[in-house]
């Protein structure tokens, strides 16, 4: 009898001690951004990062440099050290086979932002239309310009997601006016402003008619700004992300608008869902922030 009960306290005690390693278990979780070279992606790293401290989990960032075989390398590590991946990809197609391989692994993968070819070798994708953030802002420069003129576009990445989905957005905007809008210029400066000035000075030198630069992120959109600026012409920018810079820039009357994405709540979207994907739940499949346009009438209300 002494030895069934002793039998049985023992039980307890390892039940009870799975218990509590349950409890106090941390999920390890990797972002892989894929630069941390403007506001944005330094502002989406330190979302993240705070995401994941709020919800008791460890969060390591890793950041490609723009180079999509050191991303790749780097989620192929993380799945060894992670219990699940959130991936802001370089390019759209570049990261297809090592999203595969986690997922094979029994690692969930979750993309963030900038989404991939085929979304279903994913667990989910969190982040926003790029198209339709490029249409709002396309639409609103094409609106200041009375429906007609000719505009500069800056380029992000050629082939990544947002240089792809707002691209496809500025065209159907233009598409809309029947050719009243037509393009000036366009060239990707890779989301730096230095190569966006650079870009946009050789284009003013041409004396080409240029109404509007219309930029695909924010850095880039501050790049044109300093170039018309530099020459003291008043040629309208509009940028995209909402940094502090493009916002203190609309404040003053340098920068026209910009677009924001909503980097906290792709952030938190994306936190909130590898928290279930480590506890075994479903996510949705997508999960979309929506995007504002943030202007002289309303920018006050977002300076920091």
């Amino acid at each position: 009898m002494k030895r069934m009960v002793a039998l049985f306290l023992t039980l307890c005690l390892i039940l009870m001690s799975g218990v509590v390693l349950a409890q106090t278990e941390t999920p390890v979780f990797t972002f892989c951004i894929s630069h941390m070279t403007n506001a944005f992606t330094v502002t989406a790293a330190e979302a993240m990062t705070a995401a994941a401290e709020a919800a008791g989990a460890k969060m390591t960032v890793v950041e490609a440099a723009q180079d999509i075989n050191k991303q790749v390398s780097q989620i192929e590590m993380a799945v060894n050290t992670s219990d699940v991946i959130i991936i802001e990809p370089v390019s759209t197609d570049g990261v297809l086979a090592a999203v595969s391989a986690a997922m094979e692994a029994g690692v969930p993968v979750v993309i963030f932002n900038q989404a991939i070819s085929d979304p279903s070798r994913a667990s989910t994708f969190c982040g926003v239309s790029n198209a339709d953030l490029g249409y709002m802002q396309m639409k609103r420069a094409i609106e200041d310009m009375g429906g007609s003129g000719s505009v500069a576009l800056l380029l992000g990445p050629l082939g990544s997601d947002g240089q792809l989905g707002r691209s496809a957005g500025y065209k159907r905007a233009i598409d809309e006016t029947n050719g009243a809008v037509t393009i000036a210029f366009e060239e990707t400066a890779n989301w730096t402003t230095e190569e966006a000035l650079v870009l946009a000075e050789n284009w003013l030198q041409t004396g080409i008619e240029i109404d509007a630069f219309v930029c695909q992120n924010d850095g880039m959109a501050m790049g044109a700004v300093k170039a018309t600026e530099d020459k003291n012409l008043k040629i309208k920018c509009y940028g995209l992300d909402a940094t502090d810079d493009a916002l203190r820039a609309v404040k003053e009357g340098r920068l026209e608008l910009s677009v924001s994405q909503n980097t906290e709540a792709q952030a938190q979207a994306s936190v909130d869902s590898a928290m279930k994907l480590w506890a075994g739940e479903e996510v949705p499949s997508e999960i979309l922030a929506e995007g504002l346009i943030i202007d002289a009438s309303n920018v006050d209300e977002f300076l920091k």
